[in-house]
């Protein structure tokens, strides 16, 4: 290098020599009068030769980094962080050339200093370079992939403020980066420096003291900007490990991606071993710390992504990576997902941060609507489902050519993605924890019965409960993890982000606070995938879970407009579960029928509307007949948990609202095509309380035996774990089964107050009949004491109130039509059992003295019908088989023609087409209006009774 800096045309000027003079023999630490610089003609020339000579004894082992007594405490640190090491003892050198340069640049002012200043930097920067890329000395080995000297220098201790290892990092920096690119050993320097810290962030913990340094060191490096590009920002995407070829899975781009050591550092206890290992790290003792380390870490991160980003060549490499992320990520939202090849929590949850701090400037209305079935879109929707459109149909709509999404859409749209891979399964799987706790602290609690009266069984409880310690202990890591408060707030401005988002696909015009019908299917909204709408719904319903209210301080219109619209348009939805999972949020938000205190602004957002008083209930009770079927394997007890969700809200409308639900639920109930809803009224409350009942039954039976000693000694220790398990079982079930039968019932009860008449047509008036009497016979019949059990309260069984209600029903419904009902059932009617349950009504005092004289005088009225029913049947047991019901066997009133030829009574074919619309006799698709009415049998049946009756 000697020689390269000479500059032979510039004019001598003794003072600014001198100057020079003395700025070098400062620097270089050599004496200012030496012989050397007097006679040297050129002062730069004399420094590069000190410097390269000094560097030289450096390699030589010559010379060492011993501590002077000049130094200043900086200058000490980076002696000791040099040890043996002669790139590093060289690194020393040229750092503390670095410092004092700085320190005495007061010695000169004006252009010639200026141009002198930039060239002595220029120099020093070329020999860093050198030192750097190992061609000073052969104990170095060259190679991008080597250790750089650099790091431990520029990384360590990096916030501290009192003992800096390189003073003005951004200045140090920049000038190697201007002085490399001139040499051309830019990429060689900067590359080992990135690698170095991509290595560091796989090492150093989350919980160690320095570990946000490397985080903060490559944010400042990715700043660095020479002339008018970033080109440490450019070298990042164009390393071998910014994406590799070879990975394949979500746990592979985590580990050997460049910024998947960045977003993968995680205080889980299943991902972070010395958390896993040290028992004394509980999640109190992190509550103070871990979430400041957080948001450090994940504002560092931001501000990582936000440089990388800030170079146009960049952003289509930077939304490649977000892509790849997600597409290798996808099965993060299953419901058992193979955490082996997936990126873990903590790297998903600090994705998640990035993308929402990259959406919270997003201006929406440059967020395109079409994105998911445009041909640009980078994300791979292939096994996606659309909320209400096909494979078939969504590529038919697929946007083709067009202009290339901008970055808003992008980073949004993906944003949204993200919530759905990282926050809403990690919710999922705390409340799975949180569950799992529960069940080992029911188990641990019978062991140690058991283990009292049998001391081998010690050492198992012992295991158990260590092993539920652990569970506890990192279920509360992950609280602190999970809900760090920054974090949900930065999502809760997103929520309503995303809800204006989907408001814009769905109602474009913003017709619907003032519409007057529903609005027409949206081609473009039933492209979307379902998680747009999951997300929205889940995110509630999964905070709810942990009493963590999010929506707190945000702008709720949006949102409850987007619920209301919905629930409103369940025909918009190919996914029932979509739509239940909404309603579900509406009974997050119901204050209950007897209001206590304020009632949440989203509950009298979404009903407080003149669209929601025209069309919520229509479509809650049209939803309540459609989940009869859904589709899924367990939709027989899903439906229940939905309805029970229904009848809650309905219950809620009806009595602490104004009178405009209560009118609308009168009209849908006379209106004949909600006559199904009915239906399926009374067949959950069938099953529910025979459900129960059954239940309850074996729970006595269970209870009685345990408390026989001596019967229950003389079982076996497996058979007493049988009855035990037997027990939770049906404890369990008669819990769920009774919450859900005392909803209905009481729904029965509220709504035949004040309208009985379509409980009272004729496909339906038998079934009523019939349900009432099973029910009232099986509380107050003569098997009722086998539902007697042992705190039943804890079970929801509040027996008077269920008979209180159901007599209430039957006062309800009093009618010619209903007594006949009533006293037709052969099952269960006989007038016996109403006179029991008036005994019951009577000395339980369920009822007022007044009210059991009216169910007393109605049962009168059903015992005189029943006893002309008796002797009537006996005139028509001998009736022709022709005349006979081919299912039921009973004589027909009004017979119709089948599709399929067979004739049957209307009523009874039209109550069976309530539960399914098939012919029973082929189960080909059978309708009302494909009935034909047999006028001659008719005619003929009606002659047979008038002549038999007037004999």
């Amino acid at each position: 290098m000697n020689g390269t800096v000479n500059d032979s045309t510039r004019m001598e000027d003794p003072g600014q020599r001198l100057k020079e003079e003395r700025f070098v023999a400062a620097v270089l630490d050599i004496p200012e009068h030496s012989n050397e610089i007097k006679s040297c003609s050129n002062i730069l020339e004399h420094a590069e030769n000190e410097l390269f000579c000094t560097l030289t004894r450096f390699y030589s082992g010559e010379m060492g980094v011993q501590q002077k007594a000049t130094d200043n405490p900086n200058m000490i640190l980076r002696r000791k962080l040099a040890g043996k090491s002669h790139a590093r003892g060289a690194m020393v050198y040229l750092i503390d050339i670095w410092e004092r340069s700085r320190e005495n640049s007061y010695l000169g002012s004006g252009m010639a200093w200026d141009k002198f200043s930039a060239k002595f930097t220029n120099l020093l920067m070329r020999y860093v370079a050198l030192v750097m890329t190992g061609v000073l000395g052969s104990t170095v080995e060259t190679g991008p992939v080597q250790p750089s000297p650099l790091s431990v220098f520029f990384i360590r201790n990096y916030r501290a403020s009192s003992v800096v290892p390189i003073p003005d990092r951004e200045g140090f920096v920049r000038q190697l980066a201007l002085a490399s690119q001139q040499t051309g050993t830019f990429d060689q320097i900067f590359s080992a420096l990135l690698l170095d810290h991509m290595g560091r962030a796989k090492k150093v913990d989350i919980l160690d003291p320095t570990f946000l340094d490397g985080n903060l060191s490559l944010a400042t490096l990715l700043t660095i900007k020479t002339d008018t590009s970033r080109p440490i920002a450019l070298l990042s995407t164009n390393l071998h490990v910014w994406l590799p070829d070879l990975v394949n899975n979500g746990h592979q781009i985590e580990n050997y991606s460049f910024l998947g050591p960045f977003f993968g550092a995680s205080a889980y206890h299943e991902e972070n071993k010395k958390i896993r290992m040290d028992k004394n790290i509980t999640g109190e003792s992190l509550k103070s710390d871990l979430p400041g380390v957080l948001q450090e870490m994940r504002e560092s991160l931001h501000g990582v992504v936000k440089s990388l980003l800030l170079p146009r060549e960049n952003r289509g490499k930077v939304l490649d990576y977000f892509a790849k992320v997600l597409a290798l990520n996808v099965k993060k939202s299953g419901i058992q997902a193979q955490e082996d090849v997936l990126a873990g929590d903590g790297f998903m949850l600090n994705f998640l941060s990035v993308m929402l701090d990259l959406s919270a400037g997003v201006d929406l209305e440059k967020v395109d609507t079409d994105y998911f079935i445009s041909s640009h879109c980078r994300l791979d929707l292939s096994e996606e489902t659309r909320i209400n459109a096909t494979t078939e149909e969504t590529e038919n709509l697929k946007r083709t050519g067009g202009k290339e999404p901008n970055f808003s859409t992008e980073c949004f749209l993906m944003a949204i993605v993200t919530v759905h891979l990282s926050l809403l399964p990690i919710l999922r799987k705390q409340v799975t924890r949180v569950q799992r706790i529960k069940q080992m602290k029911s188990a641990i609690q019978e062991r140690r019965s058991s283990a009292n009266a049998n001391p081998s069984q010690a050492m198992q409880l012992k295991i158990a409960e260590a092993k539920l310690e652990e569970w506890v202990r990192a279920e509360k890591i992950s609280q602190v993890t999970t809900f760090e408060q920054v974090l949900l707030t930065k999502f809760g401005d997103f929520y309503v982000k995303q809800c204006r988002w989907v408001l814009r696909v769905l109602d474009p015009e913003n017709t619907w606070m003032t519409a007057t019908s529903l609005l027409p299917k949206n081609e473009l909204f039933s492209t979307l995938p379902e998680y747009v709408i999951d997300n929205i719904a889940d995110s509630i319903i999964q905070f709810n879970r942990f009493k963590i209210n999010f929506l707190q301080r945000l702008d709720l219109n949006h949102i409850c407009q987007l619920v209301q619209i919905c629930v409103c348009h369940p025909g918009h939805f190919k996914n029932p579960y979509l739509v239940a999972k909404l309603i579900e949020v509406i009974f997050n938000f119901s204050p209950g029928p007897e209001v206590k205190g304020q009632v949440h602004p989203v509950w009298d957002k979404i009903i407080g509307t003149s669209s929601a008083e025209r069309f919520l209930i229509p479509a809650m009770l049209e939803f309540y007949t459609e989940v009869e079927s859904t589709g899924a394997s367990n939709e027989f007890y899903d439906k229940f948990s939905i309805r029970y969700h229904i009848s809650s809200i309905t219950k809620t409308l009806w009595f602490s609202t104004t009178t405009t639900h209560q009118y609308t639920l009168k009209q849908c109930l006379s209106d004949p095509k909600y006559m199904r809803f009915i239906n399926m009224l009374i067949n959950d409350t069938t099953f529910l309380l025979d459900e129960s009942i059954d239940n309850l039954r074996s729970i006595r039976d269970i209870q009685r035996l345990m408390s026989n000693t001596e019967s229950w000694a003389a079982l076996t220790d497996d058979q007493k774990e049988e009855k035990k398990g037997k027990l939770a079982q049906d404890e369990k079930q008669c819990r769920s089964y009774l919450t859900l039968a005392n909803e209905t019932v009481h729904m029965f009860h509220y709504l035949t107050t004040s309208t009985q008449a379509p409980f009272l047509v004729g496909e339906l008036v038998d079934r009523v009949a019939a349900m009432l009497n099973y029910n009232l016979l099986q509380l107050c019949g003569p098997k009722c004491a086998n539902l007697k059990v042992q705190e039943p309260e804890k079970y929801g069984f509040q027996p008077k109130v269920l008979v209180q209600q159901i007599t209430d029903i039957y006062i309800h419904l009093e009618s010619e039509v209903f007594i006949e009902a009533v006293a037709g059932d052969e099952r269960s009617y006989s007038p016996d059992m109403f006179a029991m349950a008036i005994g019951r009504l009577r000395n339980n005092v369920i009822k007022s003295a007044y009210e059991v004289e009216a169910f007393e005088e109605f049962a009168g009225k059903v015992k005189a019908r029943y006893d002309e029913k008796q002797a009537m049947d006996l005139e028509f047991d001998d009736a022709p088989d022709e005349f006979k019901d081919p299912l039921m066997s009973t004589m027909m009133r009004n017979p119709v023609i089948l599709p399929s030829g067979v004739t049957m009574d209307r009523d009874i074919i039209q109550r069976h087409l309530l539960n399914s619309t098939t012919d029973p006799f082929n189960r080909q698709h059978l309708t009302q209006d494909m009935l034909i009415p047999d006028v001659a049998l008719k005619a003929r049946i009606e002659a047979w009774v008038k002549e038999r009756l007037g004999k």
